[in-house]
């Protein structure tokens, strides 16, 4: 008699572990289930790169903001210096335009996206859209999205900008004659990709207001039509 007690007792306990066994194995599959459902489908959502004004220049249209390079900072901050003179050197200040544009649209590398054309805020307004598209068709065609942050791409940022000559010259806008300055800009960049190193800038008055871009050529020895 008391074997068979034995026996029985046994087989109950064989039971228990095989149930706890499977109560485990159930567990560990069920926290292997969760994990793989993190890891494949829960995974955080990206947030987008936001862009923020840290200054303005309200009464001309320019604007700083935190994607900027230090570099442009710095002549922006010259710019604005300028600017709250009662009495502005034309010249001086036309120049400054032309240095801040090359700086802002050869700087690929802060730039979100392809239509993110740089220097546009100092481009003439009737002749920006033309301007940002032909950048779009050209040096910025290749520029792969930024908007998560995640772009491994490399792209030129300009390191430093001097200025060969500023002189007046004649420009048509709308078969109209201007007088207006022709600068002439040598670029530097932090690591050479191939890009214009040089470039011809004509900046014009617009709206008896303001200095604007009106045209650029990557070259010293730029040719205008009459």
């Amino acid at each position: 008699m008391a074997r068979k007690i034995r026996t029985e007792k046994d087989r109950r306990n064989k039971i228990k572990k095989i149930i706890i066994i499977v109560v485990i194995l159930i567990i560990l599959v069920a926290v292997a289930g969760v994990c793989l459902w993190k890891f494949v489908f829960d995974k955080p959502t990206p947030k987008a790169t936001t862009v923020n004004v840290l200054d303005s220049i309200s009464e001309y249209g320019y604007s700083l903001n935190d994607k900027d390079s230090k570099y442009f900072k710095a002549e922006y901050d010259e710019l604005s210096k300028l600017l709250k003179n009662e009495d502005i050197n034309t010249e001086e200040y036309a120049t400054k335009v032309a240095r801040l544009f090359v700086i802002d649209f050869y700087t690929l590398s802060t730039k979100m996206n392809k239509y993110d054309v740089g220097g546009n805020e100092f481009f003439f307004e009737n002749k920006k859209a033309m301007f940002e598209q032909k950048a779009m068709d050209t040096i910025y065609s290749s520029v792969a999205d930024n908007t998560y942050g995640d772009r491994k791409q490399d792209l030129p940022e300009v390191k430093s900008v001097e200025t060969v000559s500023t002189e007046e010259q004649e420009y048509k806008i709308n078969d109209e004659s201007n007088t207006c300055y022709l600068v002439k800009l040598k670029i530097d960049y932090t690591k050479k990709l191939g890009y214009d190193d040089e470039a011809s800038v004509v900046v014009c008055k617009e709206n008896d207001i303001r200095w604007s871009v009106v045209d650029i050529q990557p070259t010293l020895n730029p040719k205008y039509s009459d």
